[in-house]
């Protein structure tokens, strides 16, 4: 048996807590409080992290970590990424400045999870089509310092996060086959 554990990392209102009841179904721990930051509409915000456990059909196991959004909760993301086998980071696609909101998030990756495989979701891209992700792409690479998926997807749509995740899980696999035979 493998233990999968996924770090869910992104602004506050990208998906992170969606993507993560998405997977682990009924399944979550989340220490979700009332909202006191004026800049955002959301009435809850997580503060921890959120959790999910979920038990894979070939006896894996996914250990899912969504953490807080906000940046003055940041000394938590480290934390959590040790031990990570994989990472998603959400971009809000109707934030105006969504590749520079990219930033902090890669800047964590590069530095605390370099080698980790990981995927960047793009959420709420229905609401803003127009979003560039071939720029998006190009500039996700030029701040990660490795080229990295980047995929459209609806955090509320199961699919769509199944989706994700598979492209996610495609890429550890692809980590662990290097590892393993190099």
């Amino acid at each position: 048996m493998i233990e999968h554990k996924i770090v869910v990392l992104g602004a506050m209102g990208a998906g992170k807590s969606t993507l993560v009841r998405a997977v682990a179904g009924g399944t979550v721990i989340d220490t979700d409080v009332l909202n006191t930051d004026t800049s955002s509409s959301k009435l809850a915000t997580t503060v921890a992290m959120d959790y999910g456990d979920v038990n894979l059909p070939n006896g894996d196991r996914l250990r899912l970590y969504g953490t807080p959004g906000q940046e003055r909760f940041s000394f938590i993301w480290p934390v959590l990424l040790q031990g990570a086998r994989g990472v998603v980071i959400l971009a809000d696609a109707s934030s105006p400045d969504v590749v520079n909101e990219l930033d902090c998030y890669l800047r964590v990756l590069r530095e605390h999870a370099h080698n980790v495989p990981a995927v960047v979701g793009v959420s709420k891209f229905d609401l803003t089509p127009e979003v560039d992700l071939d720029g998006c792409q190009i500039r996700v690479q030029a701040l990660a310092g490795r080229p990295l998926p980047v995929v459209p997807f609806d955090a509320r749509s199961e699919d769509a996060v199944m989706m994700l995740m598979d492209v996610l899980m495609g890429e550890v696999e692809a980590a662990a086959f290097v590892e393993e035979h190099v």
